[in-house]
């Protein structure tokens, strides 16, 4: 490694440091996105003109363009579900099903609407409201809400097979994939990043309990009651837009945006009676707003990552990848989770993974290794080190939530780093290589 790669690793090194210490201060995405970026130019000896403008600036206006109805159709379709009491009546329905148990019902509703296309910023305000009553009949303390959520969104939602999130998308459009790839690691890490989670979340009540931790936000229950009491949606009603989603996305081949977009379409004609039409104008424009603020974040964080692409110490990176003898889903599994820790997002860990690696992927492909599989890796593997305390979505979660870090974190570490991380590693890749 010669002087300029070492400049280079320190530039981003410290470009990292400042974009999480930044991040956890509350520092707005763009200022803290810049900063980063200046300091990696700097260190890279690339033009700062250029790499601010020319290369930040563009790739962030790219991925908007590129992702905007995306977000925007999850979104209003997050915001219908929230104000019609479609999203109550998933919830309650699965409350009633597992009883005083808190904990499924949350998982497998952020679960299910995840999957569907609703961010993971938007639906923390639909399930907060119904899951914060479902927690007040187990008992159970809210400092362990972010982590039963996040399992359910981020773990599970966000990158299971089928899924119509980005973090499943993008793998499809770079390798060329289905939406279901790899369906044979995916579920068994579904499945058991599910069972372990709900054990240790259990597991942690329990000890909370003995220490007479128990529910005590009747604030929270006084504000969002009412939402849970919305639900004379019927079930199978509820659940008719989302299964007509991921049939649209999964079997029909449908462009994600359309097949969402379609769900907002069907959404509106079944929910219409539910509320007035002035109210259905203010979900539909509040909807689409708040995704902006979602992409833009994602987008900038996409700008930097391709900064970083710009410098040499990439070029010496991809050329060791290149004539590497790593087995590929090992390589998969290690980018994914460096790119996440560097990045502090999946989707935008997903997305320089594929920008990057996509061409040396699919040499691995012609060479026999299953592309599926790798598609996979990449996804879930980035779930592991992208949820570290300097995660927006994560400092979202905690303010509607009502929490904080000290409070929360150590729960959600378990669930969103320390589970992923194993199972990529113990389940992912041994699966991959003895069925690849």
């Amino acid at each position: 490694m010669d002087s300029t790669v070492l400049l280079a690793a320190i530039g981003a090194i410290i470009g990292v440091a400042a974009l999480m210490l930044l991040a956890y201060k509350g520092v707005s995405t763009i200022i803290y996105s810049t900063i980063a970026v200046i300091l990696v130019c700097i260190f890279s000896r690339i033009d700062l003109i250029d790499g601010i403008f020319n290369v930040f600036a563009m790739e962030t206006g790219k991925y908007l363009g590129q992702y905007l109805f995306l977000f925007a159709t999850g979104a209003i379709f997050g915001r219908i579900y929230q104000d019609t009491g479609a999203a109550a009546s998933i919830a309650n329905a699965l409350g009633r099903i597992f009883g005083k148990n808190a904990i499924i019902p949350v998982i497998l509703a952020a679960t299910i609407m995840g999957m569907a296309g609703i961010s993971g910023f938007i639906l923390i305000y639909t399930i907060f409201p119904i899951g914060i009553v479902l927690f007040q009949k187990a008992n159970m303390n809210k400092c362990l809400f972010p982590a039963v959520f996040a399992t359910g969104a981020w773990t599970l939602g966000n990158v299971m097979p089928g899924s119509t999130q980005i973090h499943n998308v993008v793998p499809t459009r770079i390798l060329g994939t289905s939406p279901t790839a790899g369906w044979e690691i995916g579920i068994p890490f579904a499945i058991l990043a599910c069972l372990i989670n709900f054990l240790y979340i259990r597991w942690e009540n329990k000890r909370l309990t003995e220490k007479g931790i128990v529910f005590d936000s009747y604030e929270d229950i006084a504000i969002n009651e009412s939402a849970s009491k919305m639900a004379s949606v019927p079930l199978l009603a509820a659940l008719f837009p989302i299964a007509l989603i991921l049939v649209l996305f999964n079997f029909r081949g449908m462009r994600v945006e359309l097949a969402v977009f379609l769900g907002d379409l069907i959404a509106v004609l079944m929910f219409w009676k539910r509320i007035p039409a002035k109210q259905w104008l203010e979900a539909i424009t509040d909807g689409a707003a708040s995704s902006i603020r979602v992409l833009v974040d994602t987008a900038i964080i996409v700008g930097f990552g391709a900064v970083i692409l710009q410098s040499p110490l990439y070029d010496f990176v991809l050329n060791w990848v290149s004539t590497s003898s790593m087995n590929p889903y090992l390589l998969a599994a290690i980018a994914a989770n460096l790119f996440a820790l560097i990045m502090g997002s999946c989707a935008s860990a997903v997305n320089l993974v594929m920008q990057s690696l996509g061409p040396v992927f699919l040499g691995f492909a012609e060479q026999g290794y299953n592309i599926s599989f790798i598609h996979r890796i990449t996804s879930q593997a980035a779930t592991g080190l992208d949820t570290l305390p300097h995660n927006g979505a994560l400092l979202t979660v905690f303010r509607v939530c009502g929490v904080n870090h000290k409070l929360s974190y150590k729960y959600v570490f378990v669930c969103t780093v320390v589970t992923p991380l194993l199972l990529t590693f113990l389940l992912l890749v041994p699966m991959s290589i003895f069925l690849g």
